[in-house]
């Protein structure tokens, strides 16, 4: 099975990296430069989009948005015109379920199927196997594109039909960002209280508050210094912003989202839409005047 993946960035590289002798693979990124470091044994580089569509019978997206998938399956010369009938899409993108039905209605009458298969762990995760595949789809196209998710992941979850992937993966970004500004601020409250942050936090994480905030975000990237997520403060804006409005959509009050929503806004007001979700932390510091990072 020859399968093309498009879309090599920080998460898409970490992913794309996992096929690399398991299976034909052919990568292409609309940025030429991320493309070097791909010529190697085992790795086709395309082109173009049709470079890579034909003879892909399997095609793996890892973008931005899902208004980014939408130009470069069904915009002029996107995929879907070269792709063979029976070809299956496969979005990792932290997506919108409704534009990713939308795609997927649009490209049926080219016998071309479009399922939505999210991730989360990180670029770390993504890297060592371990990062969560939340597929949306059919049984059978969940079967038919498990053997190739699994040079990814072990972890991979039949999430339910079409959107359902992409539905799961937002409402955990929101509530990562939830139980994000909760540790931040509970820790800032512990910081002027006289606890020293890393006895504060590795004491939360053995205890019942503990969360991915606890275990990964605060002693991998924010008591280390290091104030980088590899995740912006843009992406996150995005992804908590499509779970509102799903939340919205169903009349629901979302009042503990909207309060972190609201955090993460002054957060981008200080700092800028392409600062790292890090920064956060830097803004609590700012406002409590608590020294979070060393």
């Amino acid at each position: 099975m020859k399968v093309g993946f498009i879309g090599v960035g920080n998460m898409g590289c970490a992913l794309a990296s996992r096929l690399i002798g398991k299976i034909p693979l052919t990568v292409f990124d609309k940025d030429m430069k991320r493309l070097d470091v791909w010529d190697q044994e085992g790795v086709t580089v395309a082109k173009d989009l049709r470079d890579l569509a034909i003879g892909s019978e399997v095609v793996l997206t890892c973008l931005p948005t899902s208004n980014e998938v939408k130009s470069i399956v069904l915009g002029k010369n996107g995929i879907s015109s070269y792709l063979a009938p029976g070809s299956l899409i496969v979005d990792m993108t932290s997506g919108d379920p409704a534009v990713t039905r939308e795609i997927s209605e649009l490209i049926l009458k080219n016998k071309i199927e479009f399922i939505d298969a999210p991730v989360s762990g990180g670029p770390r995760g993504a890297r060592e196997g371990t990062i969560a595949i939340m597929v949306g789809g059919s049984h059978a196209q969940f079967e038919r594109v498990k053997n190739v998710l699994s040079y990814i992941s072990h972890n991979i979850i039949h999430a339910g039909p079409l959107g359902s992937g992409h539905s799961i993966k937002l409402g955990n970004n929101l509530l990562n960002l939830i139980c994000r500004m909760g540790t931040l601020e509970v820790i800032s409250m512990l910081v002027r209280e006289g606890v020293a942050p890393d006895m504060a936090v590795d004491i939360i994480q053995k205890s019942s508050g503990r969360n991915y905030a606890t275990e990964i975000t605060l002693p991998d990237n924010i008591l280390s210094g290091k104030m980088n997520q590899g995740f912006s403060t843009a992406m996150m804006e995005k992804d908590s912003s499509l779970a509102l409005k799903i939340g919205a959509k169903h009349e629901l009050d979302m009042a503990l989202g909207k309060v972190a929503q609201t955090m993460l806004e002054r957060t981008i007001d200080k700092y800028g839409l392409n600062a790292d979700m890090s920064a956060a932390a830097s803004l609590f510091e700012s406002e409590t005047g608590a020294q979070i990072r060393p």
